[in-house]
């Protein structure tokens, strides 16, 4: 009897890219095997990694397209049938609204090859109304990169994290959330590295830190200006880098000596002695990294990273080996879904919209005369143009908005005001179950191509098994549609190997990104920018990718929180990522909604662990389980990200003006015994 064949396989879940091999005999995949030559895992596997077959045969998948009945329950159709409906509704409201009147909804499940034609799609048709479901759940970050270094990205490997004398870490459920890039943090360690950890949580795992700074929540960015006041005060800072690859300075000094020590000690809650000897240890370690986790606040979040890009341009700490700046991200191809330009600002290559170079430029690789230019809408703008009916049709691949947000009812809502909904997706979710077309989608074990990770590696994924029964492919199902409403040229892709070559002419960054170099086992890390280059591990190791190759200062004061506790309101709510919500996992393990709360705040109102409370904000309430910890300072509630299924999830709602974002971690709460006034 032959061994089963052994095929590797990148882990669909977060955004660390960590290899395994399946296990496939005769046709199906039996089991998984860890890859111990893989870069970024070294053959482990998280609790999510050892789970991936999971969903490959799970019982609830869709397996051929459905269509609503006008009692609203699905039959199932064709897919003659189905693409018929689609471009007949597409064609119908682009002729009597525009094209604006559409707009699409990506996930960063999907690969690079999937996203590139999604996008590709949606701007063809006249459109820049394209987002992806990871941005607005925090994945958006790495965007702060941009003004400062050149990219929207990661600087250096996970792994080199392992040359690092010092790692400062700064957000949300580091250990649980990213447990490979927490293998490379402990092994700084052991080989001597000081690790500072700043949270307002207590880590799962305090054997991490040298060095814990539990801050008040949201007052990241106030630790990270005293640090700053103090490496200025004490001339900590590397002079020689400072006069030779940045610029903004002496403006800088100026605006951040405003600031005193004693007054980041009152808002942070950290002691001045602490702050400097933080500081202290930072700048002057010969190799400092600084990892950077989402914070669930888009503009504290925005101020943090601009002040950890500041602190590392201060120091030097940039360009080397064992340095660098690493804002992780949280879904598998979410860096790789930003590249592809599934943004409402940004083309492919992370140009700009209104970047008139690269418009003509694609236009002409595209076929086109022009690209629309007029910036579109992320997923929160689309839901308040549905609620006004300025959108009309709205197609969501491989996102479910109706269990991963935070305000549910007002997306429901919005969705009854369209004419047309379309979501591809693996199963019948809540918002599959809102559409007038459902199409199946393939999972990642039926996929074929790239996703790039965290660090800016581009990895291939081989099919592992045919697709079942009914599913064609995400992208022959786009093709399929682009070219039933007229655009047979532009969709003549044979294979997403086809699509990964206009990639390398559309994206500069991608160019010697070929199939057939992308298929080793350690893949290819971007910028690759000719058919020979062999990547960029390490970025900004001679200049950076500013206009002026220089890297930018930018002055940011802590301001503070816009809603303080009060009598009614006396908790700070915040958020985090658990491991237990997640993605696709949530449809399978549904775990309860639980808060963290702390003791002494227990005792004092009355809540016992393990019983039902009510969490209620100016917006809302929901119901969740307590969970009495000392994880969670006085004063402070932590609920995980995604709180809708306790209740009503305007709770926790509200947009950020600048992120166009949900805000959340910038809000107040009551909580009560369940049942209790």
């Amino acid at each position: 009897m032959n061994s089963p064949r052994e095929i590797p396989s990148i882990c669909p879940y977060c955004a660390e890219g960590c290899g395994f091999y399946t296990q496939v005999e005769q046709g199906k995949a039996l089991n998984i095997e860890y890859m111990k030559n893989h870069p970024v895992n070294e053959g482990g596997l998280c609790l999510k990694g050892n789970a991936v077959l999971d969903i490959v045969y799970h019982p609830n998948r869709i397996h051929s397209p459905l269509r609503k009945k006008d009692d609203n329950t699905l039959y199932e159709i064709s897919w003659d049938e189905a693409i018929n409906t689609i471009a007949l509704n597409f064609k119908k409201i682009v002729k009597k609204y525009g094209p604006n009147a559409l707009a699409f909804l990506t996930s960063a499940h999907c690969t690079n090859e999937e996203n590139y034609l999604f996008q590709r799609f949606a701007r063809i048709l006249g459109t820049n109304n394209v987002d992806c479901s990871s941005f607005y759940e925090g994945d958006l970050s790495i965007v702060d990169l941009t003004a400062s270094f050149g990219y929207a990205s990661v600087t250096n490997p996970l792994s080199d994290l392992a040359n690092s004398k010092c790692i400062m870490i700064s957000g949300s459920n580091f250990i649980e959330n990213h447990p490979v890039v927490s293998h490379w943090v402990f092994e700084a360690k052991s080989r001597g590295a000081k690790i500072i950890y700043i949270d307002h949580r207590v880590p799962s795992s305090l054997l991490i830190a040298d060095y814990f700074l539990q801050i008040n929540p949201g007052t990241h960015p106030a630790l990270i200006d005293g640090m700053i006041t103090h490496i200025l005060e004490k001339h900590l800072f590397n002079q020689q880098f400072i006069k030779e690859r940045t610029s903004g300075f002496e403006a800088f000094q100026k605006t951040m000596r405003k600031q005193s020590l004693k007054n980041m000690e009152k808002i942070s809650g950290i002691p001045v002695a602490k702050i400097k000897e933080a500081a202290y240890i930072y700048a002057s370690s010969s190799t400092s990294a600084i990892i950077h986790c989402t914070d669930f606040n888009p503009q504290s979040n925005h101020n943090n990273i601009i002040n950890l890009v500041n602190l590392a341009l201060l120091s030097g700490h940039i360009g080397r080996s064992g340095t660098g700046v690493f804002t992780l991200l949280e879904h598998n191809n979410a860096q790789g879904s930003y590249d592809m330009g599934t943004s409402p600002t940004i083309l492919p290559g992370q140009f700009s919209v209104n970047d008139d170079i690269h418009q003509k430029r694609i236009a002409k690789l595209w076929n086109l005369k022009k690209l629309p230019s007029k910036r579109g809408l992320s997923f929160p703008e689309m839901t308040k143009a549905l609620q006004r009916r300025k959108i009309k049709a709205l197609y969501i691949m491989e996102s479910n908005p109706l269990e991963e947000n935070t305000y549910i009812q007002k997306i429901k809502r919005a969705f009854k005001n369209l004419e047309f909904l379309l979501v591809q997706d693996l199963f019948l979710t809540e918002t599959a179950k809102q559409a007038d077309i459902v199409l199946p989608a393939n999972c990642w074990a039926e996929k074929t191509g790239t996703y790039t990770n965290t660090e800016r590696r581009v990895q291939w994924q081989p099919r592992v098994i045919n697709p079942q029964k009914q599913i064609i492919p995400n992208w022959q199902v786009i093709c399929r549609i682009a070219k039933k409403l007229g655009f047979k040229k532009q969709f003549s892709f044979r294979s997403p190997e086809n699509i990964l070559k206009e990639i390398n002419k559309t994206i500069p960054a991608y160019t010697g990104i070929s199939t057939s170099r992308v298929k080793r086992i350690d893949g290819l890390i971007w910028p690759c920018p000719t058919p020979k280059h062999s990547g960029t591990p390490i970025l900004y190791t001679e200049h950076f990718n500013t206009t002026d190759k220089l890297g930018k200062f930018s002055p940011v004061l802590y301001k503070k929180k816009k809603e303080k506790p009060t009598k009614r309101y006396p908790f700070h709510l915040t958020f985090g990522k658990s491991p237990t919500f997640y993605g696709l996992i949530n449809l399978f393990t549904s775990p309860e909604l639980f808060i963290e709360i702390n003791s002494k705040d227990a005792k004092k109102i009355h809540i016992q662990n393990q019983s039902e409370v009510k969490i209620s904000t100016k917006l809302g309430s929901v119901k969740a389980t307590a969970c009495v910890s000392e994880k969670v300072l006085s004063g402070v509630v932590f609920i995980p990200f995604l709180p809708a299924r306790g209740g009503d999830s305007r709770a926790f709602h509200t947009l950020d003006p600048r992120a166009k974002i949900p805000e959340l971690n910038a809000t107040t709460c009551q909580v009560k015994a369940s049942g209790g006034k």
